[in-house]
């Protein structure tokens, strides 16, 4: 099968019974800021959805100095760390989905998937191709190449170079959570597409998101602006 794009439709369209969404999250928290909605409206339409979290979110150092009171932040306090923020996403899934979404942590280094790519090393390749190749999405979310996070720009290139290696025949959608500059300087969330979330889903949005303690100690106000009703994706132009 050659690789290739269905006929451009808006993201809420595949939405469906039947279809399968795997949603690619670079961190324990991107798929509840990023995804909250659709994962919700995925699973009430009768779509299946696994999520593939690329790192563990573990050098995150201000926030666990904060909440743990501590200065020196080693390996072991780095897994421990890195074992919370999973926890906090799998009740934050198990929130969003009634525990019928499915996932997968790898466990890559958290602010290195970037020097992956660059090194030309397989980072998450293999495992977003096997996801492909066995499960067949028909739709894969992935982060935004526009994201300011080294990490998020790239999973998407792991994301496309996946999706163009496997052939896979599928729709693409990106999700921004840290906004470019020029975006951010004129406070406008530029995408090409968009979920209308109900108040019933933008509150559980919003319960999902302060799933993850470790994060809302120090940017609560932040997040919880992503439990809007309105959820952006912008389509990717895969071929």
């Amino acid at each position: 099968m050659q690789s290739g794009q269905a006929v451009a439709l808006s993201l809420s369209e595949f939405v469906q019974p039947g279809a399968r969404i795997a949603i690619l999250a670079p961190h324990p928290d991107d798929e509840s800021l990023g995804t909250g909605g659709l994962i919700q409206k995925a699973v009430a339409a009768g779509a299946e959805v696994k999520v593939l979290f690329i790192t563990d979110g573990d050098n995150n150092p201000w926030p666990q100095r904060y909440v743990e009171k501590r200065w020196f932040i080693n390996a072991p306090e780095r897994a421990r760390w890195g074992a919370r923020r999973r926890q906090e996403a799998q009740r934050a899934l198990q929130l969003l989905s009634n525990g019928q979404a499915t996932s997968e942590f790898l466990g890559l280094p958290d602010a290195g998937i970037l020097a992956l790519w660059n090194a030309g090393l397989p980072g998450p390749r293999p495992a977003c191709e096997k996801l492909l190749r066995e499960w067949k999405p028909t739709v894969v979310v992935m982060p935004s190449a526009l994201d300011r996070h080294p990490d998020h720009v790239a999973t998407h290139a792991y994301a496309l170079d996946a999706i163009r290696s496997t052939q896979l025949h599928c729709q693409a959608y990106s999700y921004l959570i840290h906004l470019p500059w020029s975006q951010k300087l004129l406070r406008r969330h530029l995408a090409s597409d968009q979920l209308a979330l109900t108040e019933t889903e933008c509150l559980r949005k919003l319960a999902a998101i302060r799933c993850h303690e470790t994060q809302m100690a120090l940017s609560s106000g932040r997040f919880e602006q992503f439990a809007t009703h309105t959820e952006r994706y912008s389509l990717v132009q895969i071929t």
